[in-house]
């Protein structure tokens, strides 16, 4: 019998294919990284200034803007009128509807609320930066990612950003700053096809629609790549034909808005733009030197303002040290600009970046609504941050180094931090009009208008309790006095010091500056209020009639002007206009015992006893427990011999 084989046989082992990891893309992943570490840290920068109120014109492009305040029923107004006619009729030539229209959305979803529209504001910067970067990424692909993150990292952290971010109203800068970099990106990635020329054309609208000077980004991009992109002309001007028709669609749109309104362009005065007062030579002098203030702004912007008018900015001519020093930067730049066009045109294009988009607002080609603006070097300063980057990077032979740690990473890691803390300060300057109006007093020392806003917050403050805030309202008008020092004919001035001086019981001065006041401007009816209450205080009640006659014919006029005009009037035994005073004022406040108490003792002064005792019954009616009002009400009756009368109020009395 034959026997099993029972031996085991080990089965071979099963060869398993390795499968090979995916390679991970370490480049994509920093830029990645990096991209949402300056999103988020610029919306983190500026998270605080969510809690913060409208502030300057956010107030007429806001908060009392009619159109804004409709909501949704306001967009079509929005669309069809200048800039600020929902305010008032000020026509300066401006059509910027895209930043209105969000402010009326804005404000149906959260009526009379800063903190959405600062949110909004916020978070399109945050957008921007994180925008800015992707396009760097691309416009210098033969640079290291850190080239890219130091120019966005810069660029979020000045100082001189704070005010398009903190302050609303520049949403209109952050608006058409963000729809140029997404113009810029479609431009690079369209294929030619008729819907990426569509998109392009439609996001360049939006920035023209948001402001102005975004026409021109036109010749920056051009520019681009001409000089960097090595693009003939013709093929260039094809590339930008889109933009160009709807560059010229939005001008005719532009100029049909402004000129359908039959309100006439305003014209500009030393107040908007001290430059007006220059002489006409000394005008382009000056504008140079604007220029470079704008330079040393972008690389110390350390003396930040929100006002730079009359007299901060002084007159200047060509032998001036700041249009010197200018000429000199600029001869500089262009000779910078010859030398790397060719080598490094990314550093040439940078420098004529700058000096192209900021050309319209130095008001050396033309005069514009304001001297010097820190909201006007937002964009523009991204051109000189683009070439001084790029120069630190060469000199240290980094441009492609993949390594965070090195001498120029470092070098503007440190200046990103220096303008960051600025930042952080500057931020808390713009809470309101009160902080920011008392921080920038030491930024704008020359601006009569800085002086004149300081004044107003510190006399508002201190109300028109002389004895308990003397020394605040000495400073009040020690700042308006500054002001007149600096702008003699600023009637705003001299009204507001006449008022604090009325305060400090200081009644001639108080006459003296109001007289002042109504020589330089006549047509506005507040000093004429405050001139008749220092008359009346001093009891030239002749003067003090003449002055508050005028202000009772206006609006503006209160119970205090009405009661003491007609004070005024009775004590100079001139019934009959003290009755017509306090009558005009009871039509407008009927509900003020006292003027009508007044009005029936003119009555009775008078001898009009009949109209005297149907004033006083007319009280007394209205408050049965007014005696005075009943006494009176029986005496005049009495003088008018009305016994009826007498006898049906006379037992009330006891």
């Amino acid at each position: 019998m034959s026997k099993k084989n029972t031996s085991f046989t080990p089965k071979q082992p099963v060869q398993k294919t390795a499968v090979p990891a995916t390679p991970v893309d370490h480049s994509q992943l920093i830029r990645r990284r990096l991209f949402w570490l300056l999103s988020i840290g610029a919306f983190l920068l500026f998270v605080p200034t969510i809690q913060y109120g409208f502030v300057l014109d956010d107030v007429a492009v806001i908060e009392n803007n009619r159109f804004v305040q409709e909501g949704f029923g306001g967009i079509s107004d929005l669309f069809s009128t200048f800039y600020w006619k929902g305010f008032w009729d000020a026509n300066a030539g401006l059509y910027r509807p895209l930043s209105m229209v969000m402010f009326a959305i804005e404000w149906a979803i959260s009526p009379n609320n800063p903190a959405i529209h600062h949110f909004v504001n916020v978070l399109l910067y945050a957008l921007t930066i994180g925008l800015l970067f992707k396009l760097l990424l691309k416009i210098l692909p033969d640079y290291s990612v850190w080239v890219s993150f130091a120019i966005t990292f810069v660029f979020m952290l000045h100082p001189s950003h704070t005010e398009v971010v903190a302050n609303i109203k520049s949403r209109d800068e952050i608006l058409c700053f963000f729809f140029f970099l997404l113009t810029f990106l479609s431009l690079l990635k369209s294929s030619g096809k008729p819907m990426d020329l569509v998109k392009t054309a439609l996001l360049f609208f939006a920035c023209l629609l948001s402001k102005e000077a975004g026409v021109m980004y036109l010749p920056v991009l051009g520019l681009y790549f001409w000089m960097v992109k090595k693009e003939s002309i013709v093929p260039v001007l094809k590339k930008l034909l889109p933009l160009i028709l709807v560059a010229g669609a939005w001008l005719i749109l532009h100029q049909a808005v402004i000129h359908a309104d039959p309100t006439p362009p305003i014209q500009y005065t030393y107040h908007d733009n001290s430059l007006v007062a220059c002489e006409s030579g000394s005008r382009v002098a000056t504008g140079v030197g604007i220029l470079g203030r704008y330079l040393l702004e972008t690389v110390a912007p350390f003396s930040l303002s929100y006002d730079y008018s009359y007299n901060q900015v002084p007159c200047l001519n060509f032998t001036s040290l700041p249009v010197i020093s200018t000429l000199l930067v600029v001869i500089l730049l262009a000779l910078t600009v010859v030398k790397t066009r060719k080598s490094k045109p990314e550093i040439a294009f940078g420098i004529l970046f700058f000096l192209i988009s900021i050309a319209l607002v130095t008001n050396i080609f033309s005069l514009i609504g304001t001297t010097y603006a820190n909201r006007l070097i937002y964009a523009p300063s991204l051109g000189i941050i683009i070439s001084l980057v790029l120069i630190i990077f060469s000199l240290f032979k980094a441009q492609q180094t993949e390594k965070w740690l090195t001498v120029p990473v470092a070098i503007f890691l440190l200046m990103g931090m220096i303008f960051g803390v600025k930042t952080i300060q500057r931020n808390k300057a713009w809470e309101s009009n009160t902080t920011l109006f008392t921080a920038d007093l030491e930024n704008s020392p020359n601006s009569a208008r800085v002086q004149f806003n300081y004044g107003v917050v510190v006399m508002n403050a201190a109300g028109e309790d002389s004895t308990a805030n003397k020394q605040q309202l000495q400073l009040a008008a020690s700042s308006f006095k500054k002001a007149i020092a600096i702008d003699s004919l600023d009637a705003n001035s001299y009204t507001n010091l006449g008022v604090a001086c009325y305060r400090l019981n200081q009644f001639e001065q108080s006459v003296f500056y109001s007289q002042k006041a109504i020589s330089i401007n006549p047509h506005d009816t507040l000093p004429y209020g405050n001139l008749g209450d220092a008359y009346f205080a001093l009891k030239d009640y002749d003067n003090a009639g003449k002055a508050l006659k005028t202000v009772i014919q206006s609006k503006d006029a209160t119970i205090g002007h009405f009661k003491r005009y007609g004070v005024s009037q009775f004590n100079l035994k001139r019934y009959k206009e003290a009755i017509a005073g306090f009558k005009k004022g009871l039509e407008k406040f009927p509900d003020d015992v006292e003027m009508a108490s007044n009005l029936g003792s003119a009555y009775g002064a008078a001898a009009d006893y009949i109209n005297a005792a149907q004033t006083f019954e007319s009280i007394y009616t209205k408050n049965p427990s007014n005696v005075n009002a009943l006494r009176l009400t029986i005496i005049s009756y009495e003088q008018a011999g009305n016994k009826e009368k007498v006898a049906q109020y006379g037992p009330l009395l006891k």
